[in-house]
């Protein structure tokens, strides 16, 4: 199949989506935003494909990147993973010299983490292919589009918050 053809066959598809046989499901807003999350985490795949990264990986590390030390438990609320996930998501990155752990000194009980240089780095390094894989998200979208969008996405996960299972945090 020549690239045109190829080309062809990915319009068409694309067209047969605006046909949906389960229109009761294209009209679920939970649907749709698991669809885009997984169009999402398929463009930052893509883009990040040599760097060995997810995106709640790189979450952490552009959390710590801004210079803030937190412990387990605050850097996962940050991002809005549980507690279990979160420890491991940080035993990954410590185990690649991206982030360290230390004993905190107001609580011996505590750990407090940091990015580490190479951790740096490797944000400043990755942050352009994830903004491109965020750029080909909004794409479709006018300025004003993408204003609204976020807009109101911020409203509903303010609105919601509570009801995850690993709300966001206040930091």
């Amino acid at each position: 199949m020549t690239d045109e053809n190829k080309a062809d066959a990915k319009l068409s598809k694309n067209r047969s989506l605006k046909n949906r046989k389960f229109r009761e499901l294209w009209n679920r807003p939970g649907y749709l935003i698991r669809r885009l999350h997984q169009i999402h985490l398929g463009l930052f795949a893509e883009e990040c494909r040599d760097e060995d990264v997810t995106p709640v990986q790189f979450g952490m590390l552009s959390v710590l990147a801004s210079g803030a030390e937190m412990d387990q438990l605050s850097l996962s609320t940050s991002v809005g993973v549980d507690r279990v996930s979160g420890a491991d998501v940080i035993k990954r990155l410590e185990r690649r010299g991206l982030l360290q752990r230390k004993r905190s000194e107001v609580d011996r009980r505590a750990r407090v983490i940091s990015i580490t240089p190479l951790g740096a780095e490797f944000v400043e390094n990755v942050r352009p292919k994830m903004a491109q894989a965020q750029a080909k998200l909004v794409a479709p979208l006018t300025e004003d589009e993408l204003a609204e969008l976020e807009r109101i996405l911020k409203k509903l996960i303010d609105a919601n918050n509570d009801a995850s299972r690993a709300p966001l945090g206040v930091n």
